[in-house]
């Protein structure tokens, strides 16, 4: 009798157990959605810097998860600390290797470095994976278009039109492409260089989370 009742408390002892441990994670999971929730409000207001520490604090309690460090990558390209965007998209492709916001970020980040051939390189296999895929096309239109590759350029652009006609941003960037290239427009006689500032960027959004959380670039909200 004895023995079986203190069989039954061993048993409930583990379940007790594991009821705490999985409330436990429930609410680790709970703050961390609102942590993330935080940060894109604090980011939409251009508080960067508590949109970044908001994000690290997410990737710290959960280091697997993709959305903190695909948040702080794109967070780092607007405010145009390219590095560490590229760092921070590697990371996320180190947990989940085909995750496309991922390679699409870093693709961006490419752009922003002027890294054109590893741009490219990354969205031609987007565009092979998805050849619906406006964002990659209106990417590699302005890869090529940082190469004076302008007339490639544009048929990438019609290629993203073909699946967002009218998005303003690509109308844009297929219309710099044209004045770039001395093409028949209007802004034929616009002279301006291309460089990286002036290609508008279709934004998406350090250690990989097996060895711990990334570490935090200066230049994103560091803690002082």
């Amino acid at each position: 009798m004895v023995r079986n009742a203190l069989a039954t408390m061993g048993l409930l002892a583990g379940l007790t157990a594991g009821i705490l441990s999985a409330d436990a994670a429930i609410a680790d999971a709970g703050a961390e959605d609102s942590l993330l929730n935080r940060a894109l409000q604090a980011a939409s207001a251009r508080h960067d810097d508590d949109a970044a520490r908001l994000l690290r604090q997410a990737h710290q309690l959960d280091p697997f998860d993709l959305a903190p460090l695909i948040a702080l990558g794109k967070l780092s390209l607007r405010i145009g600390a390219a590095e560490e965007a590229a760092e921070f998209f590697r990371a996320a492709l180190a947990i989940e290797g085909d995750s496309r916001e991922a390679r699409r970020g870093l693709a961006d980040a490419f752009v922003d470095l002027d890294r054109v051939d590893d741009a490219l390189a990354v969205y031609d296999i987007l565009i092979s994976q998805d050849a619906g895929d406006g964002r990659a096309w209106n990417g590699k239109g302005q890869a090529l278009d940082l190469a004076g590759r302008h007339d490639e350029a544009q048929a990438a652009f019609r290629a993203a039109l073909a699946v967002t006609p009218d998005d303003p941003e690509v109308l844009a960037n297929l219309e710099l492409s044209r004045s770039l290239a001395s093409a028949p427009a209007e802004s034929a006689t616009n002279t301006e260089t291309v460089t990286p500032d002036t290609v508008t960027l279709a934004l998406n959004a350090g250690t990989t989370a097996a060895g711990g959380p990334v570490g935090q670039p200066h230049s994103v909200g560091r803690d002082p």
